[in-house]
């Protein structure tokens, strides 16, 4: 991948260049076998699960399969063929980019195709992993924290999408890599740097959709990582080539349905966002439309599954896939307009205070693995089982809970880590500060572009690698300031 080999160009601070050896050909031979053993560590995880595991299909896998095989077979249908095809027609729904790359797989390996996508998934994880390594480094951080920056998210929920056939793997190292090459060129710029930046979210967004909004938040690390007199160029080169391929997907529709969209999720997604509103009782659904009165008589706030039944009778009412999307579409947007503070309460309500344990918690992982798999989730996962064993005398329910709590602990004080750090840093002055806040707003605009619609925590993948480098920055500058003074020289 383009960025990572940028990684590759970059100096590296002293730091990780003291290997024992003068010459600069055997500090850098040093360089390449440390960072290359970062990645190795950090693939063992996926690597074990995947030998016991294997491939792991999840609910949504299926819909990325049945894509790839209307590529592979030439089956793609159009025009009329395509808008009868079913109530969700998988091709209009689904992104193509990630069904595309399973159709070659397919093509190349046959049966064999599962398996090596879970590599190349958990590779290129890999590739993140060193690519969070060196750019720990680069922002000063000591080796002591520089490998868990890179290692601690290969135990998170990462772990399970790495062996699932689903796009969030290659996703986190698409937006990953993004924004830590904006970091690195806040202090380590390149003329090619923004060109990269563009490409890899140009190709993020032929896998996930909300590419075009989580975009908006890289804006202002753009900006400081341009710096004055290249800020115009620099956010042409990172925006351009992604517009470039909404542009194409939604040219790429039109010719296929006669709709300019990139997908019909919003008939699916803009409904649930109103089911907590539901619930409440309001009136959400007030006009005598079709989409309207069918809304009112079928949906149940605690009930996920009437939104198909929804879209199942609008579809055999003679609506099609991208019209009940766009009345999905225009009812979200009218009860914003008509109650807006329960619109606002019920987005906040979607992020949940474990979410902040996500980047290390790996008995939630080991849930996650478990549950997509078919397993029952372990009972160590499971607290409230752990503290009615506990008691009733169970001094192995005991521990278990005992390392529960810790390691959600953990998680949750690098999560809160990640949340202070740039604020801290700027207090303090340090040269680090601008960078890390680039950071910070890219991961809270991605946040804020779920919150009004959907979050699910596997969305928030992406996210930890970049909350484990400011959670470990700030704790390097902590290290740092307790060093100077145990070192300062003192007065008698």
């Amino acid at each position: 991948m383009l960025s990572l080999i940028e990684f590759g160009l970059q100096p590296m601070p002293v730091q990780v260049l003291r290997c024992g050896r003068a010459d600069k050909g055997a500090r850098g031979e040093c360089i390449l076998r440390s960072t290359w053993f970062v990645g190795l560590l950090a693939a063992l995880p996926a690597l074990i699960v995947l030998a016991v595991f294997g491939p792991i299909d999840t609910p949504d896998s299926s819909g990325y399969v049945n894509f790839a095989k209307q590529i592979l077979s030439g089956q793609l249908r159009s025009g009329t063929e395509l808008l009868t095809e079913a109530t969700i027609p998988v091709s209009l729904y689904r992104t193509p980019g990630y069904p595309a790359l399973i159709a070659a797989f397919q093509y190349v390996l046959g049966n064999g195709w599962k398996v090596a996508l879970v590599l190349l998934q958990i590779s290129l994880s890999s590739l993140l992993a060193i690519a969070a390594y060196r750019t720990a480094s680069l922002l000063g951080l000591p080796q002591a924290l520089a490998l868990p920056v890179a290692l601690v998210p290969s135990v998170s929920i990462g772990l399970v999408m790495q062996v699932s056939i689903m796009t969030d793997a290659i996703y986190s190292v698409l937006f990953g890599c993004a924004a830590l090459l904006l970091a690195q060129a806040v202090s380590h710029g390149s003329s090619r740097t923004p060109l990269y930046v563009g490409l890899l979210l140009a190709i993020a967004m032929s896998l996930r959709e909300a590419t075009l909004f989580i975009a908006v938040a890289f804006v202002p690390a753009v900006w400081i990582a341009a710096g004055a007199g290249r800020r115009v160029r620099w956010l042409c080169l990172s925006f351009l080539p992604l517009l470039a391929m909404t542009a194409f997907l939604m040219t790429a529709n039109y010719m296929r349905s006669g709709y300019a969209v990139v997908t019909t999720s919003p008939q699916i997604v803009m409904v649930q966002a109103l089911l907590p509103l539901e619930r409440e009782g309001l009136p959400l659904f007030p006009d005598d439309t079709l989409f309207d009165r069918m809304a009112r008589e079928t949906l149940r706030a605690d009930d996920y599954n009437s939104i198909f039944a929804l879209n199942d009778k609008l579809f055999h009412a003679g609506l099609s896939a991208p019209q009940i999307a766009a009345e999905a579409r225009h009812s979200y947007f009218r009860t914003w307009r008509r109650f807006p503070i329960a619109m606002l309460l019920a987005s906040i309500g979607r992020y949940h205070e474990r979410y902040l344990a996500l980047p290390f918690h790996p008995l939630n992982a080991a849930r996650l693995l478990m549950l997509y798999s078919g397993y029952p989730s372990p009972k160590i996962s499971s607290p409230g089982t752990l503290w009615q064993d506990g008691q009733r005398g169970s001094s192995s329910a005991v521990f278990e809970l005992l390392l529960y709590g810790v390691t959600r602990a953990i998680g949750t004080l690098i999560g809160l880590l990640a949340v202070a750090a740039p604020f801290l840093l700027l207090r303090t002055g340090d040269y680090r500060a601008r960078a890390l806040l680039g950071l910070w707003i890219i991961c809270a605009g991605f946040i804020a572009v779920y919150l009004p619609v959907h979050l699910n925590e596997r969305y928030l993948v992406p996210l930890i690698t970049l909350q484990c480098l400011l959670a470990g920055t700030i704790c390097a500058r902590l290290m740092g300031d307790r060093a100077r003074i145990a070192f300062a020289p003192r007065s008698t």
